[in-house]
């Protein structure tokens, strides 16, 4: 793969490592959902008014837009808001790559691989590592545990979407599955946080907030998306999607030094096999 590529690869990752420690900053401005609002607002305008509606039945673009931007993007930042620490945000979130294989086998009844159930079960000790063994200081709340596991399937679920619209323009995807989104959002923060927690919000918001807003809304989610669509367009899938596994790395790395999120040795321990799992 030429140089560039491998760049462009590896400035992706990087992204989407740190989108975990930049969302914990943008929330500590703006609820979550609120920031979600915010993310895709961005995401689609002015966008959606220069590309045109990918070509593929409205549903699906609406079930990508649900389940990729709203469940995903809404459960991991109340996962974050019920404060699971960013970096084992950023790892749990990986294993959509089991829950993908799961809802693909049942879909399209393809046979589970012998390797992926093993795996499976690999994961799960690695987190059960991670839960059970916390200490005070690292304890995880369950709240936050069950948000980042429904944003896992969310995204497993959006992945099966993409393959059933098979060659679907991903930029005009990603940017009107982000308009499908923010209706969505709109109504779960004016029922979570209702019309005045929101307007104190926006009011008291500063350059952080704003920063962390535009980075979600266009490194993270159209440069990190167009560049990756681009990737696994025209390289080997089997070179490309591997590198994913980097981005919990990152994740958790940037979140200790940033915000002093230590584990114990047996949550490290719980990390490594998890890690593991997915390779």
């Amino acid at each position: 793969m030429p140089l560039l590529d491998w760049l462009l690869a590896l400035l992706t990752i990087l992204i989407w490592g740190l989108n975990f420690l930049v969302s914990k900053v943008g929330i500590s401005e703006l609820p979550p959902l609120l920031f979600g609002l915010c993310r895709f607002i961005f995401v689609c305008f002015p966008a959606v008014f220069f590309i045109a509606r990918p070509k593929a039945p409205l549903r699906r673009v609406l079930i990508y837009g649900i389940t990729i931007n709203f469940m995903q993007f809404g459960f991991m930042l109340s996962a974050l808001g019920f404060g699971l620490a960013a970096g084992v945000t950023s790892l749990l979130l990986q294993i959509q790559v089991f829950f993908t294989i799961l809802i693909a086998a049942l879909y399209f009844h393809e046979k589970i691989p012998k390797h992926s159930v093993v795996a499976f079960g690999i994961a799960v000790l690695g987190i059960a590592l991670i839960i059970m063994m916390a200490n005070t200081n690292t304890a995880l709340p369950i709240a936050g545990l069950l948000c980042i596991i429904m944003a896992a399937l969310s995204w497993a679920v959006g992945n099966i979407t993409i393959k059933i619209m098979h060659d679907v323009n991903m930029v005009s995807l990603v940017v009107w599955g982000g308009l499908a989104s923010v209706p969505a959002f709109a109504a779960a923060t004016l029922i979570v946080d209702g019309p005045s927690a929101i307007a104190q919000a926006l009011e008291a918001v500063t350059w952080r907030g704003i920063v962390t807003v535009l980075y979600g809304s266009f490194l993270s989610t159209l440069v990190g998306y167009v560049i990756w669509g681009r990737l696994l367009s025209t390289r080997p899938v089997s070179l490309i999607a591997p590198l994913t596994l980097l981005v919990p790395i990152i994740g958790l790395i940037s979140n200790a030094w940033m915000f002093n999120e230590a584990l114990t040795f047996w949550q490290w321990l719980g990390v490594a096999i998890v890690m593991l799992a997915l390779v």
